[in-house]
């Protein structure tokens, strides 16, 4: 009337593997999509073509300042 806890709840750890796959490619892409999305990400590119276009900057500098943010990462 035992229950065998040694092999996790019946599963062996093979089993586990394909489920880990698909949690640890789920918090990589949230992680990405926070990093990509997040502050400083197309937020900064909305504000520079906004400055772009009230004239306060040309596109050289809209071209130029995402490789500067980006290189401070």
């Amino acid at each position: 009337m035992g229950c065998e806890m040694g092999s996790m709840f019946g599963m062996s750890g093979w089993m586990w593997f394909p489920g880990l796959l698909v949690v640890g490619a789920l918090v990589g892409f949230g992680v990405w999509a926070v990093a990509r999305l997040g502050p400083g990400g197309q937020k900064s590119v909305r504000i520079l073509e906004g400055r772009l276009a009230r004239g306060e900057i040309d596109a050289e500098e809209v071209q130029r300042r995402p490789a500067i943010l980006e290189g401070s990462r």
